[in-house]
């Protein structure tokens, strides 16, 4: 993540807001990114531990609901004490496969949900499907099925360049035969739609569908004039992977 982004303008609003936990992925002298998407100054670090890249913090960070950009207010870094995972812990953490989705409520095996709110989805980079796998960390509310969430990732994560589009059928397709897209679900660059044959960069996460286990969250061509391309041979960066 640039440094040279500098501090976002909030526009008129009010702000939602919401405790997390993230690390820190940039920091410089006067301010840094956690999770290269929740912005904080210097003057909002709180405690005497010093702040360096990589640092696990807690964050009370305020969405601009015009604006969607994500602001931290206060930061420090999170204590041992107090994310604790012993098994008296208020805090777990799980890799869990999601069940179900309905709109914004994610639902994990037959027990328990919790509610993607815009900053989470903000942080995790995407919204989930059935048969993607999440690592959260979460607390469980008593005598109710759904859980607190206060940090959401990916179980596995990763980028690869030159794969090929290897199949579309009408909003779903294929990536080198092994790697599932929805058209749904897929970020994609302002007018463009991949078409048999295209060669792309991708980000792709771990998820079960079929028999299938890694999904496409994110898909850019390689061309800019990607108009005429035929098929070519699939890059074998992904058996890296296997």
């Amino acid at each position: 993540m640039s440094m040279g982004r500098g501090q976002p303008r909030y526009l008129p609003g009010e702000l939602n807001t919401k405790i997390v936990m993230g690390t820190v992925t940039s920091f410089g002298n006067d301010y840094g990114w956690i999770e290269d998407c929740i912005f904080f100054s210097s003057d909002a670090i709180i405690g005497s531990i010093p702040l360096r890249t990589g640092d696990k913090v807690l964050a009370f960070v305020e969405e601009d609901p015009l604006s969607h950009e994500l602001k931290a207010t206060e930061v420090c870094v999170s204590s041992e004490e107090g994310v604790s995972k012993d098994a008296d812990s208020k805090v777990k953490d799980l890799s869990v496969c999601v069940s179900q989705v309905k709109k914004n409520f994610i639902y994990i095996g037959d027990e328990y949900y919790f509610y993607l709110d815009s900053i989470s989805k903000a942080i995790l980079g995407f919204t989930p499907r059935e048969g993607d796998w999440l690592d959260i960390e979460y607390s469980v509310e008593q005598g109710s099925p759904k859980i607190t969430v206060h940090s959401v990732k990916a179980t596995q994560r990763r980028q690869l360049e030159e794969v090929c589009v290897t199949s579309i059928h009408k909003r779903k397709g294929m990536l080198n035969h092994t790697i599932f897209f929805t058209l749904d679900s897929l970020n994609l660059p302002l007018g463009y739609t991949p078409i048999l044959g295209h060669m792309v960069n991708v980000v792709i996460i771990q998820s079960t569908q079929q028999n299938y286990k890694w999904r496409a969250i994110s898909m850019t061509p390689i061309s800019p004039t990607v108009v005429g391309i035929g098929p070519r041979n699939s890059s074998s960066l992904l058996f890296l992977y296997q």
